[in-house]
C-alpha cells in the first residue's frame, strides 16, 4: 500500500528542498535553531515515520555511559557534538539533521523515515547523492540504522584510532562536512566508545532534562576545550548549546510561554556574542557566568512549565491532532 506522506525537506527534488531548507534557516545564525520552524510542531517530525510521531516525540531508547573518569570532559563534549547539525555539512546540516537524528540517544532510531532515503522505518540510504556526491552511487540501497550500544564492524579500541578515522570519513565523505580537527574526532570517538545499554526499561520518556543535560555538556565541553587551547572545537560546542536551546524553544510553543521563549532567544544571542568576542581571555569567565545565570534564572521557569509543554505526551498528542495532514 502506498504511504501517505506529508511534504518534507528531504522528500522532493532539489528545488523544493532548497525552498524548505531556506525556511528552516530563517532567523538561524551560527548554528542556532531558535526560529519559527516550518516543521509541524517539531523539526524532527520531518524524519519520522507516519503514525510514529507521538512515540518519537515523547519517548527514546535508554542509554548508559561507561568511561574512565579522566575522560569525562571528552565524553561530555562528544555527546554535545553528536547532537549538533554544525558537525555535518551539505543538505543534512541545513535540514537540521545530526548524528543523533539516526542514532537517537546514541542508540538506533526505529522511527526514522524519509521518503526516497528509507525503505522501512529505521533505515537510511547512506550512499544517496542528496547527502554527498562523493558517496552517491545512484542506487537506492537503504540499510538498517545500527544501535551504537552493540559491537559493530569498526574497532572501538582506544589505542588504534580506527574509530576516529571512520567518524572522520562519515563527516567529510558521507555528509559533506568540513574537515574535523583532532580534538573534535577524539571527543566524538570517546563518547561513542562509552555508549552502553542500560539495565531495566529500554524505552523511556523524553524530558526537558534531555536538552538541559546537553546544554550542560556543551558548555562544560567548550570550557574544557578552550582551556586546552582547542578553540575551534569550543566554538562548535557553543553552537551545540544554542541548538539545544532551539529544541527547548519549540517544545514551549504555547502562547503562555511567550516570556520563556523570549528569554531563550536572549540566552541564545548572548551565547552568540560570547562566541564572536575577539578577546579569548574573556571566553571562559563569560561562558561560566552565562551558564550560572541560565541555570539559576531560566531553568526553574522551564521546569515549572514542563507539564504544559510538548514534552508531555498528552499535550503533544493533542497538538499533533490539530496539525493539517497533507494528502490525507
Amino acid at each position: 500500500m502506498p504511504r501517505s506522506r506529508r511534504t518534507s525537506p528531504l522528500d522532493q527534488g532539489s528545488c523544493n528542498i532548497g525552498k524548505l531548507i531556506f525556511t528552516i534557516l530563517i532567523g538561524i545564525a551560527g548554528g542556532a535553531a531558535i526560529a519559527a520552524s516550518p516543521a509541524p510542531l517539531l523539526q524532527s517530525i520531518w524524519w519520522t515515520a507516519d503514525g510514529a510521531e507521538t512515540d518519537a516525540a515523547t519517548t527514546k531508547a535508554s542509554t548508559c555511559l561507561a568511561f574512565d573518569p579522566q575522560d569525562a570532559d571528552r565524553v561530555k563534549a562528544g555527546m554535545a557534538l553528536f547532537n549538533t547539525p554544525s558537525l555535518l555539512g551539505g543538505q543534512a546540516a541545513k535540514a537540521g539533521l545530526n548524528c543523533n537524528s539516526c542514532h537517537d540517544n546514541g542508540r538506533d532510531n526505529r522511527h526514522f523515515y524519509v521518503e526516497g532515503l528509507s525503505s522501512t522505518p529505521g533505515t537510511a540510504d547512506v550512499t544517496s547523492s542528496f547527502f554527498s556526491i562523493l558517496r552517491g552511487n545512484a542506487v537506492k540501497d537503504p540499510v538498517v540504522i545500527p544501535d551504537l550500544a552493540n559491537p559493530g564492524k569498526i574497532s572501538r579500541a582506544a589505542d588504534d584510532q580506527i574509530l576516529e578515522r571512520f567518524i572522520r570519513t562519515l563527516i567529510v565523505e558521507e555528509f559533506s562536512g568540513k574537515e574535523p580537527n583532532q580534538s573534535t574526532l577524539s571527543a566524538l570517538a570517546t563518547y561513542v566508545r562509552a555508549i552502553r545499554k542500560c539495565d531495566g526499561a529500554q524505552i523511556i520518556d523524553r524530558r526537558l532534562d534531555d536538552q538541559l543535560q546537553l546544554v550542560d555538556a556543551a558548555i562544560g565541553g567548550a570550557l574544557a576545550m578552550h582551556r586546552s587551547g582547542e578553540n575551534a572545537t569550543a566554538l562548535i560546542l557553543v553552537r551545540a548549546a544554542r541548538h539545544q536551546l532551539g529544541l527547548i524553544d519549540e517544545r514551549y510553543s504555547a502562547p503562555r510561554f511567550k516570556a520563556e521563549r523570549s528569554a531563550l532567544l536572549d540566552s541564545s544571542r548572548q551565547l552568540q556574542d560570547i562566541a564572536e568576542a575577539q578577546n579569548a581571555d574573556l571566553f571562559n569567565p563569560a561562558l561560566t557566568l552565562w551558564h550560572e545565570q541560565f541555570t539559576a534564572n531560566l531553568v526553574p521557569r522551564l521546569r515549572a512549565g514542563e507539564r504544559h509543554s510538548l514534552y508531555t505526551r498528552k499535550k503533544f498528542r493533542a497538538a499533533w491532532k490539530q496539525v493539517p495532514k497533507p494528502g490525507l
